[in-house]
């Protein structure tokens, strides 16, 4: 396949969302506007989170009368599922990024100096993050908020370290790495924000009882 046509699929992954959203009007635009304000990045978060929160709401909906009660009502704004949409879009941004760190994207000389650098610097760490982001996911399905909020901030801080390594390139590699590295940051920071305010809503558990003694070993 040629390199050109690998660059033109690549971006198609990134920009898939935009220009789905450009096609059709935001779900709910005043409560999604009114909660993407409360968090980072407000005009990203109601662009490209906007339809895909939509989406998932329908679908829910089309499968199940209690579909509301998983997603909230088409239109209206679930914090956990703007979480759960935020870290999907990141996933796909880190993606295209492990596999440019992997090598796999052809047409591109590794030998080159300020390439090599940027591979020899961030193919690990990328992993890494990508790790941490699978994990703070899995910590949300369990609402283990505090968790997710560590390792989502940990793969931040990783793509930003790649980030700097990676400053000094050219052309076509710099434009798709500088664009899936900043949405993946972009979409995790959102997440971060919601994470905490879920928490923030969620009850704490029921308190400690007191006076009942320890049970005894046999």
């Amino acid at each position: 396949m040629a390199a050109s046509t690998v660059l033109v699929l690549a971006m198609a992954v990134l920009l898939l969302s935009a220009s789905s959203s450009a096609a059709r009007a935001p779900p709910g635009s005043s409560p999604l506007v009114s909660t993407c304000m409360e968090g980072p990045f407000p005009g990203h978060c109601v662009k490209e989170l906007g339809p895909r929160l939509l989406d998932v709401q329908t679908a829910l909906a089309s499968a199940s009368p209690r579909g509301a009660l998983i997603a909230g009502v088409p239109g209206t704004v679930d914090f956990s599922s703007l979480v759960a949409v935020a870290m999907e879009a990141a996933t796909e941004a880190g993606a295209v990024a492990s596999t440019i760190f992997e090598g796999k994207l052809p047409g591109f000389n590794a030998s080159v100096p300020d390439f090599k650098k940027c591979l020899d610097n961030c193919t690990v760490t990328m992993k890494s993050a990508m790790k941490k982001l699978h994990g703070a996911t899995a910590a949300m399905k369990v609402h283990a908020h505090q968790v997710a909020t560590t390792l989502a901030n940990r793969a931040i801080v990783d793509v930003g370290s790649c980030t700097m390594s990676c400053h000094n390139l050219t052309g076509d590699m710099r434009l798709i790495l500088e664009t899936s590295l900043v949405e993946f940051q972009k979409m995790l920071r959102i997440a971060v924000t919601f994470i905490s305010k879920l928490a923030a809503k969620t009850p704490p558990g029921p308190p400690p009882m007191r006076g009942v003694p320890p049970a005894r070993r046999p």
